[in-house]
């Protein structure tokens, strides 16, 4: 299990702050979208909902060698902080 952590804003522009308990086995990978210096990004499905995202898996290990966790840690913040439809 892994802790994701998700923004959502309802019609009355309310931020929400949301943290789920959710597995990789949740969701159903399609096929990979994009290759970087850490890992994949994949379009995977919610299996419950069908609603479809982009999912980045890291490997940590590579993350902590590159010295790069400052660098990941932003970039998280960052996301976590969009909201798109």
């Amino acid at each position: 299990m892994v802790t994701f952590y998700f923004t959502s804003i309802n019609s009355n522009s309310n931020l929400y702050f949301l943290f789920l308990e959710i597995s990789k086995t949740d969701y159903t990978f399609e096929y990979v979208i994009g290759r970087g210096g850490f890992g994949k990004v994949w379009k995977v499905e919610h299996k419950k909902t069908n609603v479809q995202f982009a999912l980045k898996e890291m490997l940590k290990a590579r993350v902590i060698a590159k010295r790069s966790v400052h660098s990941v840690m932003n970039e998280k913040k960052f996301l976590s902080s969009l909201y798109h439809p």
